[in-house]
């Protein structure tokens, strides 16, 4: 869409959806009370939302090839029945141990990929489409577990609440590129969001089932990004709420008992690689990164003296995170802004992105919930801000991004507290104008990421 328009064309055509998305929705206020204009009950929302979604990621989307699709070449490997990535382009970020080279993102994602690059090949599969496809299903979702946790007078209320989930964050600039490190965002809202999605099912009959695979996506979320392991004081604290208390001890074992499955795959996963099960993936990118030579010297070890070297080495100059780096990250969250400049293009969205409270000021309608009513909103607070944490002490920021990339990890938990504080009194036109801002933010991203990087 921007190769066609231009930058500023871009952007108005944009500002022009939204405000006819606003005149849309007074439309929809303002008719009687009797009429109906969607089929009585849920009917096809979910459907619509995920078409309109999709549409909207593809017209963001530049149409070319991602070439930084480290899960692709992942799975490739595991296809090929190994765990290394050898054959990986120098331009991808990988690390080495034991004479090879491993992928270092939290491998989730490559299992989407795997019937993908099976047909079509590591040259032939455009990870932009995965990203996409999770991207729209992340919308749908949103939705569905928006009115499965009662939040929302209506229809009208949740589509809202869901569009500022998806675009209203980063979650919408991260969608429409695909990029290797975006997907890994993207999938990891896609697990969680069906983790929550059958954690919130009605249905008394099948509970366990639905506790097991609730456990089961969020396990895989945990493959996606590790801070979701964190996440398990929502899932816990969503059963010890709103289960009944003579159910609750063996509604967590169900829920547990799910999570082991994709938990103790990515164990094995791990001590096959590192011959531990920890993920050693991102301490020896630290060490790569920040400590050249203290790299080289380990790999110049034997394999078995390598994981040793590894902790000396990090008992020396520190892990990956670290207190020293709390000061800049909180200021990324909350005050990072973009450069102004005289020249063309006058507003520039730095590389280490821009904080939440210019791209998503809506997110603060947390702070609206009545937290004296309900223990539950008290449970999402304390799993984002336990969620930040790694971001909060993480030696970078996300880099190479529009908003706040590793902010991915807690804003599931923050929007939907913004959700229930957007809904707690009607949701009036200033409200829906608020959303519409931070979509109209956030799609700033795409578009401006496509022109000019």
């Amino acid at each position: 869409m921007a190769q066609t328009f231009g930058y500023f064309g871009t952007m108005g055509a944009i500002a022009l959806f939204l405000l006819a998305l606003f005149c849309l929705d007074r439309l929809w206020r303002r008719r009687p009370a009797t009429s109906r204009i969607w089929p009585k009950g849920e009917g096809p929302a979910g459907l619509i939302l995920f078409l309109a979604s999709f549409l909207v990621l593809y017209l963001l989307n530049d149409h070319s090839f991602v070439f930084y699709n480290n899960y692709s070449y992942l799975a490739d490997a595991l296809l090929h029945g190994h765990l290394y990535v050898d054959g990986m382009p120098a331009y991808l970020e990988s690390v080495e141990f034991g004479g090879h080279v491993y992928m270092h993102f939290a491998p989730g994602p490559a299992l989407l990929c795997l019937p993908f690059v099976a047909i079509f090949g590591i040259s032939g599969f455009n990870i932009a489409w995965l990203s996409l496809t999770l991207g729209a299903a992340n919308t749908a979702l949103g939705y569905h577990v928006f009115r499965r946790m009662g939040i929302g007078r209506d229809r009208r209320e949740r589509i809202w609440c869901a569009a500022l989930l998806t675009f209203g964050t980063v979650h919408c600039f991260l969608a429409a590129l695909g990029h290797g490190w975006f997907l890994g965002h993207v999938s990891s809202w896609f697990f969680l969001l069906l983790g929550m999605f059958f954690l919130t099912a009605p249905e008394e009959k099948r509970r366990d089932v639905h506790l097991f695979l609730s456990g089961v996506f969020y396990g895989c979320a945990v493959t996606c990004r590790m801070p979701n392991l964190l996440g398990a004081l929502f899932f816990g604290g969503y059963i010890l709420v709103r289960y009944p208390k003579e159910k609750r001890l063996r509604s967590l074992l169900f829920f547990c008992l799910g999570a082991a499955v994709p938990g103790s795959l990515y164990m094995a996963y791990n001590y096959a690689r590192f011959g531990t099960i920890m993920d050693k993936g991102y301490n020896l990118t630290h060490l790569k990164d920040k400590y050249r030579s203290m790299y080289n010297e380990m790999q110049a070890l034997p394999k078995e003296e390598q994981l040793s070297f590894l902790k000396a080495a990090e008992k020396e100059v520190g892990g990956p995170l670290q207190t020293r780096y709390m000061a800049f990250n909180l200021y990324s969250i909350f005050l990072l802004g973009p450069e102004f400049t005289r020249e063309y293009p006058y507003v520039i969205p730095t590389l280490a992105g821009v904080s939440l409270t210019h791209l998503s000021p809506a997110l603060y309608a947390a702070g609206w919930v009545d937290y004296r009513k309900d223990k539950l909103p008290w449970f999402l607070l304390a799993t984002a801000a336990v969620c930040a944490v790694p971001f909060l002490m993480n030696y970078g920021n996300g880099f190479a991004q529009f908003g706040m990339r590793y902010a991915m990890d807690f804003i599931p938990y923050v929007g939907i507290l913004a959700a229930m504080g957007m809904t707690r009194r009607p949701l009036g036109g200033w409200k829906v104008a608020l959303i519409l801002l931070c979509m109209l933010l956030n799609m700033w991203g795409p578009v401006y990421w496509n022109i000019f990087y």
